[in-house]
């Protein structure tokens, strides 16, 4: 039987990993690479190192965004459960954890300890 640590790291490696870094790998394609993309030229045609920095970071930042919407919505919406069944007992990962919508974004937290993108600062 897993302890509700290994439950929420469980599930925290496989957000990151299907979600969070599928999301963010898109924008880590070389800039030329991106500038040929159909519907983003003129976005990326004449950006330097220093825009596409910013728009990892701010890609990071929507992302984080996106994620703790999401889990928040299982805190403040109780018809909707998020179900972790271990050994055939259910167990809610919203009451497991002390707030699941920041699990992904703490220092130390998800994104930090799981992303395949290691980041130098929190953002």
């Amino acid at each position: 039987m897993n302890t509700n640590q290994e439950i929420l790291d469980e599930f925290g490696k496989i957000l990151i990993s299907d979600v969070f870094d599928k999301g963010y790998e898109i924008i880590k394609n070389d800039v030329s690479d991106l500038a040929e993309t159909e519907g983003y030229e003129n976005l990326f045609v004449n950006m330097n190192n220093d825009q596409k920095r910013e728009i990892e970071k701010y890609t990071k930042e929507v992302l984080e965004g996106a994620l703790f919407n999401f889990l928040k919505m299982f805190e403040e919406k109780e018809q909707f459960k998020l179900i972790y069944q271990n050994e055939n007992i259910p167990v809610n990962l919203v009451k497991i954890s002390e707030m699941l919508k920041a699990e992904p974004i703490i220092e130390n937290g998800w994104i930090n300890r799981f992303s395949e993108f290691k980041f130098t600062d929190n953002k």
